[in-house]
């Protein structure tokens, strides 16, 4: 460990992000850190600072920085923040010298852009983000996109059955047989593997829709839904809670080829994408022209679908 002191008068960033999540308290911040760390690693669950140590890193009362797995999970915590930053003072820049934001928006105009992280196409590093992002959800995960394959896999399944027993998890998936699915798949690479109907609903929408029967909700609004739409899609997106994950479809790749961005909420790129979710429940809840006379439909999935 490094022998530099981080010790500050002023409040840790790490501080003020336990204060607004409500996660100041020593008990309740060991769930939050069990949740996550079960997810990059199992073996940390449990590794979490003892109280009097959590207090110390509020303070930022320690020397040089913690252990590196301690690192790794306190940066899945505070996903586009790096460990240093946390015990760090807090916006004291901000506060001495109003112009700083300004300034910096002017040298570097993507920094108010709200991207909290990318990735070039689905890797395991994506894969391991949209697991900790559900793990963590506490309101409401929204799903869109072509097909969503990796819902139905041995890794997300069983959590997002868990999680919906809390919150609600709604699903939006292109319809088997419109002719929008025909369509994509034709600008796909023949190694596209759920092209075919029959196999898509066999190894995807029977697990889920499975899933969603054995749900039994702790509250009126949780529960596992599962919709079909039969217009075109040129993106996915993962709205969970206050984080719009977004992949892009392109032309001759297959969907897990896109790159992925993941938008964080107060900027005008998270309500394009979020209002995208709320245009789909519109469609869902309360159709109305012009969409109606056009054709565009957004329904329940039902059991005779998936014959």
């Amino acid at each position: 460990m490094s022998t530099e002191t981080t010790g500050s008068a002023e409040p840790t960033l790490l501080k003020e992000l336990l204060r607004a999540r409500h996660w100041q308290k020593h008990a309740t911040f060991v769930r939050e850190w069990d949740k996550v760390a079960k997810v990059i690693d199992p073996q940390l669950k449990g590794s979490w600072p003892q109280h009097a140590q959590f207090y110390r890193w509020l303070r930022g009362d320690l020397r040089g920085l913690p252990y590196p797995d301690a690192c790794r999970v306190l940066e899945a915590m505070f996903p586009g923040y790096r460990v240093k930053d946390l015990f760090r003072p807090c916006s004291s820049d901000t506060v001495r010298n109003p112009l700083t934001k300004k300034a910096a928006k002017e040298l570097d105009p993507l920094s108010e852009v709200g991207i909290a992280n990318a990735w070039p196409k689905t890797v395991q590093d994506s894969l391991d983000d949209l697991l900790l992002r559900v793990s963590s959800a506490c309101e409401k995960v929204s799903i869109f996109g072509l097909t969503r394959n990796f819902y139905a896999s041995d890794e997300m399944l069983p959590l997002l059955e868990s999680k919906a027993h809390e919150i609600a998890v709604t699903f939006y998936v292109m319809d088997p047989h419109c002719d929008s699915r025909r369509d994509r798949y034709r600008i796909e690479p023949a190694e596209a593997s759920m092209e075919d109907p029959a196999r898509y609903k066999r190894e995807i929408l029977r697990p889920l829709f499975a899933a969603s029967q054995r749900i039994s909700s702790s509250t009126p609004s949780a529960g596992l839904r599962i919709l079909t739409y039969n217009f075109p899609c040129s993106f996915a997106i993962e709205k969970i809670d206050r984080s719009c994950r977004v992949m892009l479809y392109g032309h001759g790749k297959r969907g897990t080829e896109g790159p992925i961005f993941v938008f964080t909420d107060n900027t005008p790129y998270w309500d394009y994408f979020a209002g995208q979710i709320q245009w789909l429940e519109r469609l869902a809840t309360g159709p109305r022209e012009p969409w109606t006379s056009k054709g565009l439909l957004v329904r329940p999935l039902q059991e005779s679908d998936l014959n």
